[in-house]
């Protein structure tokens, strides 16, 4: 009869603590905060500020509020002559990290000026062929049949405990038989459990996917937090 006793008191103290556990994590903020980009005709030209990014762009957290005027500009990835990805992230107080993302148009510093000299009546030379998916310095990366392929820049990185892990920032270029390089970006994976903020050593294995389902072989990538 002791030892039922013991056992009965013992389930109880557990769903308890089960209970108590249940309820600080239901309290504790692990929601991130929510980006919303309206629809504009950005255009961006390398080199200028984020002020005129961040043009319909605003944000919002369960806990905190506003949070419109933390939202920063990631990154800015090119993936075409005259179109780039803009990457957006927004941290609240108890270091949840929202992001999101939106496609603008694009003007290389060098290009912005000849851009504007440019006439309706002007003849567009270097017509011949037909036109092609692969941008100029990525000309070397081919496909593998229908399977797409990427490179990367380095197949490892070292960062501090903290500091800001941008997989995309690796990616040398994607390529596909029909999918074009703005698609293929959308398309990125960069599968494996890692964490900046605890040092150690992660793997993580990129590969990109066309519309068809078709994916390109992985490469594999090392990342070391120290």
């Amino acid at each position: 009869m002791k030892h039922r006793g013991l056992a009965l008191v013992m389930a109880a103290v557990c769903a308890v603590l089960t209970v108590v556990a249940a309820f600080i994590y239901l309290r504790q903020d692990n929601t991130p905060p929510d980006i919303k980009i309206e629809e504009r005709d950005i255009t961006y030209t390398e080199g200028e500020g984020h002020e005129g990014l961040m043009d319909g762009v605003s944000a919002k957290d369960k806990v905190d509020g506003d949070l419109t005027g933390k939202v920063f500009v990631s990154k800015i990835v090119v993936t075409g002559e005259d179109s780039a990805i803009v990457y957006y992230g927004v941290m609240d107080e108890h270091k949840n990290i929202g992001t999101a993302r939106r496609r603008v148009t694009y003007r290389s510093a060098e290009a912005a000026p000849e851009q504007a000299e440019e006439t309706a009546g002007e003849a567009v030379e270097g017509t011949e062929g037909e036109a092609s998916n692969v941008p100029p310095d990525q000309a070397a990366l081919q496909p593998d049949g229908v399977r797409p392929a990427m490179a990367l820049t380095a197949d490892q990185t070292t960062i501090r405990v903290g500091e800001t892990f941008a997989p995309l920032d690796f990616v040398q270029g994607v390529v596909d038989d029909k999918d074009d390089t703005s698609t293929l970006y959308q398309n990125i994976h960069a599968d494996g459990q890692y964490n900046v903020r605890a040092r150690g050593t992660y793997e993580i294995n990129y590969y990109v996917t066309d519309s068809d389902g078709n994916a390109s072989d992985p490469h594999p990538f090392t990342l070391t937090v120290q």
